[in-house]
């Protein structure tokens, strides 16, 4: 007999077209131009190897000394990064993560039980579907309207909520539209899920990367109001994914944030998941932090700057400038899909970028590229991109 596997992993296993037809692609050894590069340790940057290698040249990482919240000089560097941004957050509102993606799990364990359901916006990153699943929750779309600028729908948000809704996710800056919250928006989320008993979770794992002002940069974590929990981690803040150290902050109502923890750390005892090594050279890498940030700026705005100087040639084209974050979101002409793009592309012109279809834009034709990505491989596929919307 066939063993019996769990409904939680429902999507397909095969592989959609645009992965096959990469695959093809490499398979002939035909060079392609690869626009959705989002490692930063692959991106050609600079890192002060020899200090991160030193960092974890500690004794103290041979010792096991287990906390549920993490590590408290570790916890004590991070909320000293939010101490420099004007958020005032306590060692025990820190809970240390194995990657946001954890902390996401953990938050859905906290708030949700089987076939509960959890506000997200659209468009945004597919993972909340896959992460929601695995614990039996139900993401609900909220909308995202552009009008010059990205701005929540809170009428459809608010047709969305219903009796099953346990929580309201919030990404800022959104990925990939790179849109912050603004400040109208912000007072508007803040007071919703307030009244309506639901935490408010905040994504904020680019909100260091600004690309056009600093002006919606501003962290939720000193939030005092209803339950907040704000998520961050070092795979985009220090550029360094491969480290698998992410965080949850607490923050609102003190009575809130006081019963929310008390649970939180009944999860977070049950995985203890947060490697030593990391959490002991944490001070050390969020110190170092910075330089790799400003490294990482200069890439992405530079990029930006060549892209949008490349659409203004291209009157069928258009971008909505990001501000902040690694992505931009290109408008071509919706005479194809942005599946249908993106095959093409990569099939014509030996470019690659993600669909707008992946992340749920609901009008055509976006297509999604990691400003990240090298200058002369970005400057080059930009230039085939917009030379096939001519056509």
């Amino acid at each position: 007999m066939k063993p019996t596997f769990s409904k939680r992993i429902h999507w397909g296993m095969e592989e959609n077209d645009l992965a096959q037809a990469l695959a093809r692609k490499r398979r002939a050894g035909t060079p392609v131009l690869d626009l959705t590069e989002s490692n930063p340790t692959r991106a050609g940057l600079p890192y002060p190897a020899a200090e991160i290698r030193r960092s974890f040249d500690d004794k103290a990482l041979l010792d096991y000394a287990p906390d549920p919240r993490g590590g408290k000089a570790a916890r004590k560097a991070v909320s000293d990064y939010y101490r420099e941004r004007g958020a005032d957050v306590r060692l025990d509102d820190i809970f240390l993560t194995a990657s946001t993606s954890e902390a996401y799990g953990f938050l859905f364990k906290l708030l949700c039980d089987a076939g509960d359901e959890v506000l997200v916006p659209r468009p945004s990153y597919p993972l909340f579907d896959f992460l929601a699943a695995l614990d039996e929750v139900k993401p609900v779309s909220y909308p995202l309207r552009f009008d010059g600028a990205w701005h929540v729908d809170f009428g459809a948000l608010e047709a969305a909520i219903t009796k099953k809704s346990r929580a309201l996710v919030a990404v800022h800056p959104n990925n990939p539209t790179g849109s912050y919250v603004s400040r109208e928006d912000r007072a508007r989320l803040l007071d919703l899920p307030a009244d309506r008993g639901l935490p408010l979770v905040v994504d904020e794992v680019f909100v260091d990367f600004p690309l056009t002002s600093n002006e919606g940069a501003e962290t939720f974590a000193g939030s005092t109001r209803g339950l907040v929990f704000v998520l961050s981690g070092l795979s985009k803040l220090a550029g360094l994914p491969q480290m698998k150290l992410g965080w949850i902050v607490v923050a609102g109502d003190p009575e809130n944030r006081k019963e929310a923890a008390i649970r939180l750390e009944h999860i977070a005892d049950s995985y203890l998941s947060v490697g030593a090594p990391v959490q002991v050279a944490a001070p050390e890498l969020l110190r170092l932090a910075p330089e790799t940030r400003r490294l990482i700026s200069e890439r992405t705005l530079r990029n930006l700057d060549s892209l949008r100087k490349g659409v203004s040639s291209a009157p069928t084209v258009t971008l909505p400038i990001p501000e902040g974050g690694w992505y931009a979101a290109l408008r071509l002409p919706a005479v194809r899909s942005s599946e249908e793009w993106v095959l093409s592309l990569l099939e014509n012109e030996s470019v690659y970028v993600h669909p707008g279809s992946f992340f749920g834009f609901d009008v055509e034709a976006y297509l999604v590229m990691s400003l990240l990505t090298p200058e002369d491989a970005f400057d080059e596929g930009v230039h085939r991109i917009l030379r096939a919307a001519r056509l």
